[in-house]
């Protein structure tokens, strides 16, 4: 089976253009804490069986590497700014206020309680709907507020029938089919990319990575760029690629794969039954290929595989994170959550003990938690009681420092 994967890794590796990126101070970085439940701890231990511990010793993920400038903002941070880095919320979110149901709930401008609470809650960014995107003058003046204190603004523009921008009939740009229909993705990650940076954001949650193997799958469906595993990681590879050229971060979701799931995360348990080996021969491809090509974001999705996860979604599975996705597959980029307004999660968990338990697992920002400052308290209170460490908090704050350097958000 990993004969077979590395020699889909050479194909797809040796037709696509890899940049290289020049190294910096190495970290030293303490190992996450993994235990979370026993059915966690349970999994970890069948690990290196289900996995082959004969390929994970003999290819060491390389370590991070972070500037100098990097370390220094890090270590002028109070622990109180550093966890709240850990965060990507919506402005509502920042009020306190519920979730938007009537167009004017969404905020669209600055206020002096917003400025307010973007003092007092540091967070790493927001991210835009379309309720808060009127007109191009709008969201160009509105995303300023935050891009000028270093702040990721970031939006859902895939391109088909997800986009904020493109669907809004004041905005002259180039609208793109759903992307199983698009040829070249290249152009599709540049030209978003570009006129996102247009309108003043530097975040796109996009490309999906999704294989769309299941038909009567309609999570993912004409979101994906396909059925077929080594053309998904081409098409998804050369948008990642397009996306850099245009000088955006981007993102890679839904890990470890969302297109042959039963069910929506959106509104509970999505399952997927597939083995580990089964993972490595078909979901985990395109990831592989992103992770080649540099994506700086990978979204993790609320995807349970009881062989690989036990009872966790992935999001909350230190298997997931650190054990495939930072160990066997050497990403050193930023995990970041799905939503943790989903059911699948506010189901099961209140939001400080899913944002807990998320950062235990290996993930660096949590995404909208379903209360905001019962999530912030829980991280506090963690790392108050010795559960999560400070070293813990800084090994994520430093990646989300140092991308948002390299993108010069900072």
């Amino acid at each position: 089976m990993y004969r077979k994967r590395l020699v889909s890794i050479i194909l797809i590796s040796s037709i696509l253009m890899c940049g290289c990126t020049s190294r910096r101070k190495r970290a030293e970085l303490i190992p996450t804490q993994t235990s979370f439940t026993e059915e966690t701890e349970e999994t970890e231990e069948q690990l290196p069986e289900t996995e082959g511990t004969e390929e994970t010793e003999e290819t060491e993920p390389p370590a991070p590497v972070y500037s100098d400038e990097a370390y220094e903002i890090v270590d002028q941070m109070t622990l109180e700014e550093k966890i709240y880095q850990l965060f990507i919320v919506t402005p509502e979110q920042l009020l306190d206020l519920g979730k938007p149901f009537y167009p004017e709930d969404y905020i669209t401008a600055t206020s002096e309680e917003l400025e307010t609470a973007l003092d007092q809650r540091p967070v790493a960014g927001v991210v835009l709907f379309a309720g808060n995107i009127t007109t191009p003058e709008q969201i160009t003046a509105f995303n300023g507020i935050f891009t000028q204190r270093g702040m990721f603004t970031a939006v859902d523009e895939e391109g088909g029938d997800i986009t904020r921008i493109a669907s809004n009939p004041n905005f002259d740009v180039m609208q793109f089919p759903p992307m199983g229909e698009v040829n070249d993705s290249y152009e599709v990650g540049y030209e978003i990319g570009t006129y996102l940076i247009d309108y003043g954001f530097n975040l796109d949650f996009a490309p999906v990575a999704d294989i769309a193997s299941d038909p009567f799958n309609d999570v993912i469906g004409n979101r994906s760029f396909g059925d077929e595993p080594v053309d998904v990681s081409m098409q998804a590879a050369a948008c990642v690629e397009g996306f850099t050229d245009a000088g955006i971060a981007c993102t890679l979701k839904h890990f470890p794969g969302h297109g042959n799931t039963g069910g929506d995360s959106h509104y509970g348990a999505a399952l997927l039954d597939k083995t580990a080996e089964e993972l490595w021969a078909e979901e985990l491809i395109p990831f592989e290929s992103g992770i080649e090509e540099g994506v700086p974001f990978i979204m993790v999705g609320h995807i349970t595989v009881p062989d690989v996860t036990g009872d966790l979604p992935a999001t909350l599975s230190a298997v997931a994170i650190e054990g495939i996705l930072r160990d066997q597959m050497g990403y050193q980029g930023i995990v970041i959550t799905d939503s943790f307004q989903m059911d699948a999660i506010t189901d099961n968990w209140e939001s400080d003990e899913a944002a807990v338990a998320a950062i235990q697992a290996g993930a660096d920002i949590v995404l909208m938690p379903d209360d905001f400052a019962l999530a912030v308290q829980g991280i506090e209170d963690a790392v108050d009681n010795g559960t999560i460490t400070e070293e813990r908090i800084d090994e994520s704050v430093l990646r989300i420092i140092q991308t948002k350097l390299d993108y010069g958000i900072m």
